[in-house]
């Protein structure tokens, strides 16, 4: 998981690097809006079902088919529904809207909304029925056409906003294509079945409330930057926060890869499992963090341009986060495998609320660099406030969340292992 999410945010980090070059601040702006916006919709539009199926395919297997036919028909209609209604809001607002948000770019967003909500569905699919390979090798290699697409277009017909974002519609249609065909494999073709739809529904909105929360963490700031500051201050900031993303992957590939694991085990193991895998990812964590600070400052202008000097004060404040974006990932994700839907949204709802109310204080007077503190310390405060969580559900002792073990470097070696296996 963790070197497929590395060669897809690869290719990904080089499609923003075109962009920088090829668009400058307010063109990269323009574009993130419209990105970001769509993964919103589309997960809004979820309403959490991706991750009851999660859980219910790791838990309920003679049940995959008719699990993966309600998720991709409840995706489609929800998610075609929410991006009318985005479009419809975006359309009022008039001369408020973001500049270069014209009738195409608004029709982009309406399909890069049900692209994102597919893949969405597809990646939850294989998450709960632990094809964690498959899963990671179209992760690793679908997010490449993204890129390539760029490429064509601008030794082509050259780079605008509007075919830069058709450009990734494109590249988000073909993942789905991919994830689904993964997930359908081995499976019959069934119809929806409403019974299990309303209760997944049921499950899933509790912990839709969290994983939405968390998500929304990540875009938030970058939609109030698009109305409360200018495009090329967006743009400034969505460098410094996609270069900051590097340092979330092992978490994220942590906390990803303990739902599942954590579903199926016993209740005495659960408590084991999460804290080793906490205190794995926050030691990586914290070594990629002192090297971003080091090279950062250096490297930011040299690869994006001198344009986005600026970033290197936004991706500074962004470092500390990541230490407790590591805490509400595994520990809330732990929550849901053992069943505490409920808890496992307090950490990622205390990073929303307080990201928020950050940002309309310091966006305005600080731009970039605000929106980056806010995100800080919204991270910080719903980590520990997720850890809390956790701990009231499976009481544990402080010192096996903080102190280290042996056995917790044994994520170097297993990270390590696909490099020393070759193809």
């Amino acid at each position: 998981m963790f070197w497929g999410k590395v060669a897809g945010n690869a290719g990904f980090f080089v499609a923003v690097l075109m962009l920088a070059r090829g668009l400058g601040p307010s063109g990269r702006g323009t574009i993130a809006f419209i990105t970001v916006t769509a993964l919103v919709v589309a997960r809004v539009a979820g309403l959490g079902v991706a991750e009851a199926t999660t859980v219910y395919a790791a838990r309920r297997s003679e049940l995959r088919d008719v699990l993966l036919s309600n998720l991709v028909f409840f995706m489609f209609a929800s998610s075609l529904i929410a991006a009318g209604l985005a479009c419809v809001a975006l359309q009022l607002l008039g001369d408020e809207r973001p500049a270069g948000l014209g009738q195409s770019e608004l029709a982009i967003l309406i399909a890069g909304t049900l692209a994102s909500a597919l893949v969405e569905a597809g990646a939850a699919f294989l998450l709960g029925c632990g094809r964690l390979r498959r899963l990671a090798l179209t992760t690793a290699t679908a997010s490449w056409v993204y890129p390539v697409l760029l490429a064509v277009v601008w030794l082509s017909a050259g780079l605008t906003v509007t075919r830069a974002a058709l450009a990734w519609v494109a590249a988000e249609t073909l993942r789905a294509f991919l994830l689904l065909l993964q997930s359908s494999h081995g499976l019959a073709l069934v119809r929806p079945r409403l019974g299990l739809l309303a209760d997944s529904i049921r499950f899933g909105i509790k912990v839709w409330v969290g994983s939405f929360a968390r998500f929304l963490n990540f875009r938030i700031d970058q939609i109030l930057m698009g109305l409360l500051a200018s495009e090329a201050a967006l743009g400034i900031y969505a460098v410094a926060v996609n270069a900051s993303e590097v340092l979330l992957y092992l978490p994220a590939a942590t906390a990803t890869a303990l739902l599942p694991v954590a579903a199926r085990a016993e209740p005495g193991q659960q408590g084991q499992h999460t804290l080793r895998a906490f205190r794995s990812a926050a030691l990586v964590t914290t070594g990629a963090v002192v090297v971003a600070a080091s090279l950062g400052p250096l490297l930011l202008p040299v690869v994006f341009g001198t344009a986005f000097r600026p970033s290197v004060e936004p991706f500074l404040w962004l470092l500390p986060g990541a230490l407790g974006f590591a805490a509400t990932a595994v520990f809330s994700n732990a929550l849901v495998a053992s069943t505490s839907p409920g808890l496992s949204s307090l950490g990622p709802l205390v990073s929303l609320v307080v990201g928020i109310a950050l940002d309309f204080v310091l966006i305005p007077r600080f731009g970039a660099t605000g929106a980056a503190a806010a995100a800080s310390t919204a991270f910080l405060a719903g980590g520990s406030v997720a850890v809390s969580a956790y701990a009231r559900r499976s009481p544990f002792a402080w010192s096996a969340l903080l102190l280290p073990r042996r056995g917790d470097l044994e994520v170097l070696r297993a990270l390590a292992r696909p490099l020393r296996a070759g193809p």
